[in-house]
């Protein structure tokens, strides 16, 4: 999980889990399988396959929003991807 990585900056190891763990309880976590990893390895609109199995997992989910600090990487997404934010002016 990426965001397990980005916080280590600014958290302990204990407090990025506490984190996770919120997190967790706020939203809904989808699984990955063969059939979301083997589409995203056949999808050429993407150019980096973790941005494209978000871009899968989302979709599949119904979701309204991808979340990222890098929405310029979601251009060909299905999803609009927004930053947090713009996702907490919308909410």
């Amino acid at each position: 999980m990426n965001i397990f990585y980005i916080l280590r900056k600014s958290f302990t190891l204990q407090e990025r889990r506490d984190i996770l763990l919120n997190l967790c309880e706020l939203f809904t976590v989808v699984g990955i399988d063969k059939g979301k990893i083997t589409a995203a390895l056949r999808n050429e609109s993407f150019s980096d396959f973790e941005d494209c199995l978000q871009e899968i997992c989302a979709d599949g989910f119904g979701a309204d929003f991808i979340v990222t600090r890098n929405t310029k990487d979601f251009e060909t997404s299905k999803i609009p991807a927004v930053t947090p934010s713009e996702l907490l002016a919308r909410v």
